[in-house]
């Protein structure tokens, strides 16, 4: 069975809180990425699983150097629907839907599991960066459309470091 691991961020610091019968508990906010190789791209991109997510999105930086009729096709919103728009993190966009016409690859540093016929958004602009960030926005991993369907997520505490781990496993 191929398994990814995932790298886990603390994205966020700890939420803190109080119990009831005495004593305190740290809740981790982790966050858990991994490479999406694309089409027609050198460089693997940073990806977040995010199972809140409905769908993969994949911001138009990302996606611009990809090729119609090649890489992906275009899936028009069916006749009189407008074209419905998403909101991840703050940031609000439209979209349109597009299907991988080739297959696309979740990785790790050793791993690779090719995922054919991935349908996604691709987002119209970016989401919001920090001043004189240089790298490319990460692609947001969301749970239907071919990328994480027939995987599992598996997700436990290091019980030495108390740090949060994941995986992401396919039969």
């Amino acid at each position: 069975m191929p398994t990814i691991r995932l790298v886990t961020g603390q994205w966020a610091n700890p939420l803190d809180v109080d119990l009831p019968a005495g004593g305190s508990l740290s809740i981790p906010q982790p966050q858990f990425r991994c490479l999406l190789r694309l089409p027609n791209q050198v460089l693997p991109k940073d990806a977040i699983i995010d199972t809140g997510a409905p769908l993969t999105c994949i911001p138009q930086d990302i996606w611009d150097s990809l090729r119609v009729g090649v890489d992906y096709e275009w899936l028009p919103f069916a006749a009189g629907m407008q074209p419905p728009s998403a909101r991840i993190a703050g940031w609000q966009f439209t979209f349109r839907i597009a299907r991988f016409l080739v297959p696309v690859s979740l990785l790790d540093y050793s791993t690779e599991v090719e995922r054919p016929d991935v349908i996604c958004q691709f987002a119209d602009g970016n989401p919001p960066s920090y001043a004189g960030r240089k790298s490319l926005p990460p692609i947001i991993i969301g749970l239907w459309g071919g990328l994480l369907e027939g995987g599992k997520i598996g997700v436990e505490r290091d019980p030495s470091s108390g740090r949060v781990n994941g995986e992401l496993a396919f039969p």
